[in-house]
């Protein structure tokens, strides 16, 4: 039966060539005492610009400026077995160097048998420094340029926005000059018609009146809704306001009969807003007519949301309607003032006696911004 021989021990070569042959980094492995070099890996060789015949077999100190620094060291790491590092900065040909690396033992049979030699740095130190230097100053330059586009667009935005609020006020002082133009035109409208009224028969007088009434109520209104621009209204405010109006004129020979406003916060769409009103004074004004006989009394504005919608409601304390005339005249769509406002509103009327005595109207209408809601035809 044959033996199998051994197989012979891997040379110093092959055994670096095994470990560091796919390395990144530059290695060499030198052995002997004149310290022969026996290993180059490819990186050493690509960093040193010369092929591994050409390094294979030489001295190592050789190819380092500092030959006699070189040499003792490598014998210091044999005769201690323990690694060492080296830094020096030296001059060769009046361009100053940076040489860095470090070395360690091969051991067997715990001596040293060969020294693997590992490079981090040889480069002349001014071009270091004057890369460095290059790329702090393109660093530099690009940070400024991003500085002087930054300054240029933050000076079109202000000066954008300049020009949007220059805009916005130019088209709010021509809102404000067309709704006092507006209120005026309207208030001579009244006035003429107050002039015809004195020479009118009597039976027209009344209806002159009515007229009268009416579009001075609508001057009133767009002049207070013209002034909140194209925001929604506070019903809260715009009830009060409407209230004091209407104290003012309709009930100036009659202190005895109150307006009181009960209001959540909600708000109308400007759209909404004059019909609105207009529907607030028709109801209140036909409560000072037909509610008070004997001229004391109080009427309430209320507003607040009953789910998705607004419920407006004008309600007196006098002396009440009929159930049959409050039915008739909730089903009369079309044929007074009251029912056009609630169609134009989109809203729902209805007439019920209130506690107590007197009568409650409740309009319910859709609780949505102008742009979402088209009046019903």
């Amino acid at each position: 039966m044959s033996k199998r021989l051994p197989s012979p021990a891997p040379t110093i070569s092959e055994l670096s060539s095994r470990c560091f042959d796919h390395s990144p980094l530059p290695i060499a492995t030198v052995e002997g005492g004149t310290h022969i070099v026996c290993y180059v890996n490819p990186t050493f060789c690509r960093v040193t610009g010369r092929t591994s015949d050409q390094l294979l077999g030489s001295p190592f100190c050789t190819m380092l400026p500092d030959i006699d620094e070189c040499v003792a060291l490598l014998d210091r790491i044999y005769l201690t077995g323990q690694a060492e590092n080296y830094t020096k900065l030296s001059s060769a040909g009046g361009t100053a160097v940076v040489s860095s690396y470090a070395m360690w033992p091969l051991m067997a049979d715990e001596r040293t048998v060969a020294i693997v030699v590992q490079p981090f740095e040889t480069a002349p130190l001014n071009e270091r420094t004057r890369a460095m230097n290059e790329a702090l100053m393109l660093g530099s330059l690009r940070l400024h340029e991003i500085t002087a586009d930054v300054a240029s667009l933050n000076d079109k935005l202000r000066a954008e926005i300049r020009v949007r609020e220059q805009r916005e006020r130019d088209a709010l002082m021509l809102t404000y000059e067309l709704a006092h133009r507006i209120k005026n035109n309207l208030q001579i409208i009244v006035a003429l018609i107050a002039h015809e009224a004195k020479s009118a028969a009597a039976p027209c007088i009344a209806g002159y009146r009515a007229m009268q009434t009416r579009i001075g109520a609508i001057a009133q209104l767009y002049d207070l809704i013209s002034q909140t621009s194209d925001e929604p209204i506070a019903l809260d405010a715009y009830l009060e306001e409407i209230a004091r109006t209407m104290s003012e004129s309709l009930l100036d020979g009659r202190p005895d009969i109150k307006i009181e406003v009960k209001a959540e916060a909600l708000t109308i769409d400007p759209v909404r807003g004059v019909p609105f009103g207009l529907l607030v004074k028709e109801l209140a004004t036909n409560a000072v007519k037909h509610a008070f006989p004997h001229g004391k009394g109080r009427i309430l504005f209320g507003a607040a949301r009953v789910g998705g919608e607004i419920e407006l409601t004008i309600a007196d304390n006098g002396v009440g309607m009929k159930t049959k005339d409050a039915a008739a005249l909730a089903e009369r769509h079309g044929s007074d003032y009251v029912a056009i406002f609630v169609r134009q509103i989109g809203g729902k009327i209805a007439i019920s006696p209130s506690e107590g005595g007197g009568t409650t109207v409740r309009v319910r209408l859709p609780l949505l911004p102008a742009k979402e809601w088209a009046p019903r035809a």
